[in-house]
């Protein structure tokens, strides 16, 4: 969101009235429900299966298809995302400190760079 974003609240029973009489409407909100339903579920199973540096950089590359962009004169994916250190150890479900030395060890490894606001994931990683 940016200073461009306007907000309004819509009732439920309105929503129902566009939805029902909208249906091309409809099937976008159905498809936007479904596609989180599935990030969910994804995220679930990252949870319950996965290690937390699988985690991690499976949380990376969504964040690079949400917020990320190319850059062009290295080919490396540049993040700029809304979230702090604090936010994302809690969505992979790991503790801050270990999300801290886990994104030093990226980096270590020239996998990746960060400040607060934005991650870069070398060209070399991918």
């Amino acid at each position: 969101m940016d200073n461009n974003t306007s907000i309004c609240p819509v009732a439920v029973n309105t929503m129902h009235d566009l939805m029902r009489d909208n249906k091309s409407f409809s099937l976008k909100i159905y498809k936007f429900i479904g596609f989180k339903f599935k990030k969910l579920e994804r995220r679930l199973q990252l949870l319950l299966f996965k290690d937390s540096r699988t985690r991690l950089m499976e949380f990376l590359e969504e964040l690079c298809s949400d917020y990320g962009y190319d850059c062009n004169k290295t080919g490396d994916h540049i993040i700029n995302h809304p979230y702090t250190q604090k936010d994302i150890a809690s969505l992979i479900g790991i503790s801050r400190p270990t999300l801290n030395i886990l994104l030093n060890e990226l980096k270590e490894e020239a996998i990746i760079d960060f400040n607060r606001k934005q991650i870069r994931i070398y060209k070399t990683s991918a």
